[in-house]
């Protein structure tokens, strides 16, 4: 699937993120990525936790002024949508997906950042 990623979430200026209507229904909770505090560098920075994983070791992140959780293991990222309050994920990819979305994300944000 592409996303379609933008630098105005809902008419607000500076937040940088995915439109909802690009995400499919069960991976929804991805828009909740969207923040202002996006930039090429903490992309490269997680990419940089991911490739240190070892084994059975987890790196979570929480986005920052966002509302989706994260927990990235070797093999499988789990994603959560921090506002239901639910233990479950909502959805997981695998982490060679995740990583090639990371880049994607990454390019945009050089390409649209100010």
């Amino acid at each position: 699937m592409e996303y379609k990623f933008t630098t105005k979430v809902f008419g607000q200026e500076e937040i940088y993120g995915i439109e909802f209507d690009s995400l499919s229904g069960e991976e929804q909770a991805l828009f909740e990525i969207n923040s202002h505090a996006w930039n090429s560098n903490k992309i490269q920075d997680i990419l940089g936790e991911i490739q240190a994983l070892k084994g059975e070791e987890n790196y979570d992140y929480q986005v920052e002024d966002g509302n989706l959780g994260i927990s990235i293991y070797t093999d499988e990222v789990y994603f959560f949508n921090l506002t239901n309050r639910k233990e479950e994920e909502e959805f997981i990819w695998t982490t060679e997906k995740f990583v090639f979305f990371l880049k994607e994300f990454q390019q945009f944000l050089k390409d649209n950042r100010r």
